[in-house]
């Protein structure tokens, strides 16, 4: 007895067939979306994260260069200040400051003498 093929189960394979393309199509759509979405969401972090590095050193460099203006102007007045109160002493004690400016010459030509055999 040989089977009768009727034209319906043809049919009911290629809708079936279809049908699991389709489904195929849809997921691997889903998948896909679902795939930009993370990547978008990275793309987002690692920018906010670089925003979020380059204000913190900006920060730390406008700090760093404020702190070295600050000390710059504070050495430049302390100078000022004893340049003054030598100034000040060399007036009033003009022996004194010139034995001192002696012996000290003589100091540093001994050590910049240096040793001779």
């Amino acid at each position: 007895m040989a089977k009768k093929t009727d034209g319906g189960s043809g049919e009911d394979a290629a809708e079936r067939l279809a049908s699991a393309r389709e489904k195929f199509g849809e997921v691997v759509e889903s998948k896909i979306r679902g795939i930009k979405g993370g990547a978008e969401k990275a793309a987002q972090s690692v920018k906010e994260t670089a925003e979020n590095v380059t204000a913190g050193a900006r920060e730390t460099y406008e700090g760093a260069r404020d702190g070295a203006r600050q000390g710059y102007e504070k050495v430049t007045k302390d100078l000022e200040h004893l340049g003054e109160d030598v100034s000040e002493y060399v007036r009033h004690n003009p022996g004194k400051a010139i034995a001192m400016a002696v012996g000290a010459g003589f100091v540093l030509g001994i050590l910049l003498r240096g040793r001779r055999d």
